[in-house]
């Protein structure tokens, strides 16, 4: 019964590993990791014990700008797209990956256990390169399973948008006395004047006094 029992609960362990796929969703890491959001980067929580079952597999990561997921595919996705293509199809594969490394614990280091998306200079020669994201976005991210073949074998669900941080436009500044009314003005150079005038008599009382 014990030796039924324990079956019964890998079985259902198995299952439930499997269905895990599917339903994950990525997502903006939750450590308390400075710059995991910038103007032209962020950084994902690593996926955990989700993969195991797709040793012979690679895992790849898909980023693409939120307009452009509602187009697509399968097709789409299970050919991978390099960085310099992005400006022209608007989304593209980074990190070609085995199952081994993605673990079953957050046991790494926390650098490690993460994965940074928008991190490389110089893509110059680099294949499948984690460059700059080059445009404000929103973006979106999945991890998709491909086999030996680039048939899609499992993927998971896109992420929620992503919003990098945005610079703030010195236009929209109101540095002073810029947007000041010509009467504002004119009532800050009398004041002054009058306080100049204040300070003098105060000061010549003191003297003849």
């Amino acid at each position: 019964m014990d030796l039924h029992r324990k079956l019964g609960l890998l079985l259902i362990l198995a299952t439930s590993t499997i269905a895990d796929v599917p339903f994950y969703v990525p997502q903006i890491t939750y450590k308390p990791l400075q710059g995991k959001l910038t103007l032209s980067s962020f950084t994902l929580d690593e996926p955990q014990c989700i993969f195991q079952q797709y040793n012979t597999s690679t895992v790849w990561l898909v980023v693409a700008l939120n307009s452009v997921v509602p187009n697509l595919t399968d097709a789409n996705l299970r050919n991978p797209v390099e960085y310099s293509s992005f400006q022209q199809n608007n989304y593209y594969h980074i990190y070609p990956r085995t199952a081994a490394n993605y673990p079953c614990s957050d046991t790494a280091p926390k650098p490690i256990a993460m994965l940074p998306v928008g991190i490389e200079d110089n893509c110059t020669m680099v294949k499948f390169c984690n460059g700059r994201l080059p445009k404000v976005g929103p973006y979106r991210v999945k991890f998709v399973v491909l086999n030996t073949n680039n048939t899609m074998v499992k993927a998971t669900r896109w992420s929620e948008v992503i919003n990098l941080r945005t610079a703030i436009n010195s236009s929209i500044l109101d540095p002073w006395p810029k947007g000041r009314s010509t009467g504002m003005i004119v009532l800050v150079v009398i004041l002054s004047v009058l306080l100049a005038i204040l300070l003098a008599c105060l000061i010549a009382a003191l003297v003849l006094g």
